[in-house]
């Protein structure tokens, strides 16, 4: 991957618990994210199915964001969980 793919990839997924994370969660969806967030849960990365990487919260299915290359799922997880 290049450094521009990295970078556009980075950029796809906004950070947790902003305006526009939450925009992108779907509406059913959205309560519990904002519980997740209220509390603090970290996160933590996992092999996707379909490859690739997931960012899930930690003990659950909820996943907080998707991307093509592990190291960029670490460090979205790291972002967040070093806040």
């Amino acid at each position: 991957m290049t450094w521009t793919e990295r970078f556009e990839e980075t950029m796809k997924t906004p950070a947790i618990a902003t305006p526009d994370w939450f925009e992108c969660i779907p509406e059913p969806q959205r309560a519990e994210a904002h519980r997740l967030v209220a509390r603090g849960a970290p996160v933590c990365v996992k092999p996707a199915k379909s490859g690739g990487s997931i960012v899930l919260f930690d003990d659950t299915e909820f996943v907080a964001g998707v991307f093509q290359e592990a190291a960029v799922a670490e460090q979205f997880a790291a972002a967040w969980n070093h806040r």
